[in-house]
């Protein structure tokens, strides 16, 4: 079966790249996630790569399983080999082979948005906090903006200088921060700054990282924050293919 008959010169052009960094800039409805699929599938079937040695990284979970359906179509099972997941997920698998070497359980607790309005439940009662003048959207939104830029609760506690408004959040974030320590639970940011912080730290876990991939591909790269970006290089590292599609126009 020829999986590329219908591939146009530039997608052809992609698909086929010999470059070990390659980064493919396309709009809307241009077949763009199409043509991420059909390396992997170049890579498997015509160089010969495992499935296990390639990563391919997506940000929702619709779009993973749409990747995954469309590998399956293409190579049945030796499809589902290829560490296709949301870079959440990918975390996940991360944290649970070596948060130790941060001092967490490998069982740690992922915090769910109910968790998350408990725990602010507990801190607004502690501090005398107002819904009404700080929803728990508005205030999880401050702690995830706060994590995206590597803000502690004593850094923001500090930044807030006299501002009583604004070390009113930072107690909140504090206790947040807190209470999850105390649970060994991650929301959603910490499995990404998590993972950031590993392979800062702890060299031999990065590097067996590294070793487990050939390929790192990333779909939608035009969404990836800084955090994320990090995640991706750090897992290419110098040895690795990174693979990269994007539309600009949609950030």
């Amino acid at each position: 079966m020829d999986y590329f008959a219908t591939l146009n010169q530039q997608q052809r052009k992609a698909v086929f790249s010999t470059s070990p960094y390659v980064r493919i800039i396309a709009g809307a409805g241009s077949g763009k996630t199409r043509v991420l699929v059909l390396r992997l599938v170049h890579l498997i079937k015509d160089i010969g790569l495992a499935p296990h040695r390639l990563c391919a990284i997506t940000f929702t979970n619709k779009a993973a399983k749409e990747m995954n359906q469309r590998l399956s179509e293409y190579l049945g099972d030796q499809g589902s080999g290829v560490w296709l997941s949301t870079i959440h997920s990918l975390c996940v698998r991360i944290l649970r082979e070596d948060i130790t070497h941060l001092q967490y359980p490998k069982n740690f607790t992922i915090c769910d948005s109910e968790d998350q309005r408990s725990i602010l439940k507990e801190a607004y009662k502690e501090h005398a906090v107002d819904q009404k003048q700080y929803s728990y959207p508005y205030m999880l939104s401050y702690i995830s903006n706060n994590k995206g830029a590597e803000i502690s609760p004593s850094r923001a506690m500090e930044m807030a200088g006299n501002y009583e408004v604004d070390k009113l959040k930072a107690k909140v974030y504090d206790y947040y921060e807190t209470r999850l320590q105390k649970m060994y639970a991650l929301d959603f940011d910490d499995l990404l700054l998590f993972v950031v912080r590993l392979f800062r730290l702890v060299p031999d876990v990065l590097k067996k990282w590294q070793g487990r991939f050939d390929t790192i591909c990333v779909d939608e790269f035009q969404d990836v924050d800084h955090i994320q970006y990090e995640i991706i290089t750090k897992l290419a590292g110098k040895e690795n293919e990174l693979y990269v599609v994007g539309d600009p126009d949609q950030t």
